[in-house]
């Protein structure tokens, strides 16, 4: 299977099929060629290409006219001149412009080869580097996301990789942890910004009318047809269709969905005229789909065809450090909505915030802000105002008390608790920083515990980093043992 995609541009065809030739045989690259330099936007536009190699000198267009035109698209694209002359001025010009490198034999298999691959990791490099400015430089927002957890920089990286790319999401996540977010930022972020973004529940209509909002149908071809109506897919011509809630499809919608992704075409309902649309698919559940599957409920192939580049949202309980910033988020948002000014949490609330279990994840926090706000008659939000969260939770389960919060880890039962004041200091209102840190390290030695003091497995369980986790346990006075 190849992983790298190659556009080699030459008007001279016997070159271009020796190059094509000789990459093929020195790497597992799936290499395009194009004759006419006037094509290759239109190629671009059409097909995910990882590198370009362009000879510099050709006769409808000059190499540098290529590369701008490129450059001013496909800003991150390497593209790799040749020529089988010296040429010192014109690739050094080249380079200067944002080629990535020039050479001047380029028949000579493995020294082409070794340029196509240091480009290349060149890219991969900067992309990293990239990522890592982002997070050391607070750079916690991505479209109407929010977030500083490992999980949420995660779902950053991969929106970012993919956002230019056609590639068909399936996004999976609890209600409420923000899939619709992702979904417009893939859009928004994308090439396709300009073009409609069309969202369809398809949980909120009945088969008949879901098949109709999403191919359209023809005048008369049912009784309540009375003219001919556009389907959200050929609105969505250059755009992106946002299917949420794919899971609860019927089989019949399943079998037309699966044809338009496969032929990029569509019928309305009562027609016979098949319509080409230029569209991006993306889609969101919060169901099983692999469990919908063996119940013969979900479509295997159309499983396949959706789930090109799964991203998941993790619900908001197992990343409560992004708490803290959503709040702020939320504040400034809704205060300025509601036209009431700028407000503040005490650290009362904070607390209570941070030790809540958030089953509507990050709607039900804004949700539970918004009412704060409306409740308080200052700007500064005390815990009081969120009172009602503990009367929510008692409903809920009946008047019992709330799992410990190290449930969260799924450890193995029964086990030891670790001796700690935690939970004393987590039971009642008091300073934010200290609350934190005794949670931190009451789940750390909770961990800890359950795996037998292995550092590496309590690693795992928490799902940071080895040294993440060994200065974390220096940082809070955690007695550590190595595993040996």
């Amino acid at each position: 299977m190849t992983d790298t995609t190659l556009l080699i541009i030459d008007d001279e065809l016997s070159t271009l099929n020796a190059l094509a030739d000789r990459l093929k045989s020195e790497g597992n690259y799936n290499v395009l060629t194009e004759p006419d330099p006037k094509q290759v936007l239109h190629r671009l536009e059409n097909e995910a290409i990882d590198l370009v190699l362009c000879d510099l000198r050709l006769n409808e267009a000059t190499g540098m006219e290529v590369l701008d035109e490129i450059r001013s698209r496909y800003g991150r694209l390497p593209v790799l001149f040749f020529s089988e002359g010296e040429e010192t001025e014109e690739a050094l010009a080249a380079v200067q412009r944002g080629a990535a490198t020039f050479i001047s034999n380029p028949l000579q298999s493995r020294l082409l080869a070794t340029a196509v691959e240091n480009s290349l990791a060149n890219v991969r490099l900067q992309g990293e580097v990239d990522k890592l400015k982002r997070r050391l430089g607070g750079d916690h927002k991505l479209g109407g996301l929010v977030g500083r957890s490992a999980e949420m920089h995660m779902v950053f990286d991969l929106i970012r990789e993919v956002s230019e790319v056609d590639s068909t999401v399936l996004i999976r996540g609890e209600t409420g942890t923000g899939k619709e977010l992702v979904a417009r930022a893939l859009h928004f972020e994308g090439s396709r910004h300009s073009r409609p973004f069309i969202k369809v529940n398809c949980s909120a209509l009945p088969e008949t009318l879901l098949e109709s909002e999403l191919f359209g149908h023809e005048r008369g071809a049912f009784t309540d047809a009375r003219q001919t109506r556009i389907g959200k897919f050929e609105l969505a011509d250059g755009g992106t269709v946002f299917l949420d809630e794919i899971g609860d499809i019927s089989l019949a919608t399943q079998v037309k969905l699966l044809n338009v992704l496969q032929d990029r075409v569509v019928e309305k309902i009562g027609g016979n005229k098949r319509i080409p649309v230029n569209i991006r698919v993306i889609t969101a559940t919060n169901r099983d789909l692999e469990r919908l599957i063996q119940e013969g409920r979900f479509r295997l192939d159309l499983y396949y065809r959706l789930n090109v580049v799964p991203i998941t949202v993790t619900p908001l309980r197992e990343r409560r450090e992004d708490i803290p910033l959503l709040c702020a988020h939320f504040l400034d948002k809704i205060g300025s909505r509601l036209g009431k000014g700028t407000y503040t949490l005490t650290d009362e609330a904070m607390a209570m915030l941070l030790s809540h279990t958030w089953p509507g994840n990050v709607r039900e926090l804004e949700n539970a802000i918004e009412r704060a706000i409306l409740s308080t008659t200052g700007t500064v939000i005390s815990a009081n105002s969120f009172s009602f969260l503990a009367q929510a939770v008692q409903a809920s389960t009946g008047g019992m008390p709330m799992p410990h919060p190290t449930s969260a880890l799924n450890l193995p039962t029964p086990y030891t608790q670790p001796a700690s004041d935690s939970g004393e200091l987590l039971s009642k209102p008091g300073p934010l920083k200290p609350a934190v840190k005794s949670f931190e390290k009451m789940f750390i030695e909770t961990a800890l515990q359950a795996s037998g003091g292995h550092v590496i497995r309590a690693a795992r369980l928490l799902k940071i980093d080895r040294t993440t986790l060994w200065k974390k346990a220096r940082d809070l006075g955690i007695d550590l043992h190595m595993e040996k």
